[in-house]
């Protein structure tokens, strides 16, 4: 099966070539950003990404330009850019970031090619087809093709419809031949799914995964630390890409009434609340500040090539950047080492429970 995956895998890879050129400056004391292999693909991608289905609706267009500017500059080329609608009513967008991410790029002056875009294609329920959904994205977003599309399957969970990975694998198949998409991901899916789409893909000689955007944090590392979703990734060179490491923000010292989204949990956001003292002692014991703590935490978790994060501007973007100092500071190890009696959420959500990121 292997033998048979790294063969199809060299006829796919001449579609993916093309990387954007990485570049950055050092902002005050912070390193130059570090590029990752987004797994089995040749996408070099940055070790911290940014995105979230809120990010820049919250800022001005001003602010929106000057902090698509600042991650830039700072070496950051990928960016997560979701078109979020209804799970009831796909009709009804419940975000207007993806248009708002559009026009800042274009006012900033970013060409395409400085750039990765993810797109989010929903299974399930009242949806339609993974590239009709396209049809509607990629205009709203200013884009002829999405480097990454992410499967996410909240819809038929919250129908309790049945996911079949099979007819997934096949739908992104169809969007890479036909140039719609470059790459695909998978958002929350038990590894025997996981496995179940990698195995079809290789046996009908079909583009792989490359990624699995899996919540992970200092305070809830249950679901991507999983033995078998480590094992899965192993054996078709899977990458993870980390979302909500803030815990919604709470992490970073944001108030837990404030957390009202699907993402924020009642538990998670109570547990992350009620750590934060003895996070705040340990950040301070390295001279970091939480954010750039936890940040820095989940880029250590092995197979990980990105940490998806949102933030409220420029300033926030600029601190949260000294996460790459203290992981050149104690290294991952020392991070991980820090972080080992951190209390842990008792009631972490389970591989197959969905949120947006």
């Amino acid at each position: 099966m292997q033998d048979l995956y790294r063969l199809q895998q060299r006829g796919w890879q001449t579609a993916i070539t093309g990387n954007p050129r990485p570049y950055s400056k050092k902002i005050g004391s912070v390193p130059p950003m570090e590029y990752r292999t987004l797994g089995n693909s040749q996408l070099q991608v940055s070790v911290l990404s940014l995105g979230s289905a809120h990010i820049y609706d919250r800022l001005t267009m001003d602010e929106v330009v000057a902090l698509l500017q600042a991650a830039i500059a700072a070496g950051i080329n990928w960016f997560d850019v979701g078109y979020y609608t209804s799970e009831t009513n796909p009709e009804r967008p419940v975000s207007t970031t993806d248009f708002r991410f559009a026009r800042g790029i274009e006012l900033a002056g970013i060409k395409r090619e400085q750039y990765y875009q993810t797109s989010k294609l929903w299974y399930g329920g009242k949806r339609p087809t993974f590239k009709a959904q396209l049809a509607q994205a990629l205009p709203r977003a200013n884009t002829d093709y999405a480097d990454v599309a992410i499967y996410n399957p909240a819809t038929a969970h919250h129908y309790g419809q049945k996911v079949d990975m099979k007819a997934i694998t096949e739908q992104m198949a169809g969007l890479v031949a036909d140039g719609w998409i470059r790459q695909w991901g998978i958002n929350h899916a038990w590894p025997s799914e996981i496995r179940e789409a990698c195995e079809f893909a290789v046996k009908e000689g079909m583009p792989l995964p490359c990624c699995m955007q899996v919540p992970y944090s200092a305070v809830a590392r249950e679901m991507m630390e999983d033995p078998d979703l480590l094992e899965v990734s192993n054996d078709f060179d899977l990458a993870f890409q980390v979302s909500n490491p803030l815990a919604v923000g709470v992490l970073a010292g944001r108030p837990r009434a404030q957390a009202t989204r699907h993402l924020g949990q009642a538990p998670l956001a109570a547990h992350a609340e009620a750590i934060l003292p003895q996070l705040t002692a340990l950040a301070e014991s390295v001279g970091a500040t939480k954010a750039q703590l936890v940040l820095a935490f989940a880029t250590t978790y092995p197979r990980t090539a990105s940490v998806l994060f949102g933030c409220r501007g420029t300033a926030q973007l600029e601190e949260d950047l000294g996460a790459l100092d203290l992981l050149a500071r104690l290294g991952a190890d020392g991070v991980r080492d820090l972080l080992k009696d951190l209390p842990q959420n008792p009631e972490q959500a389970k591989v197959d429970e969905s949120w947006e990121a």
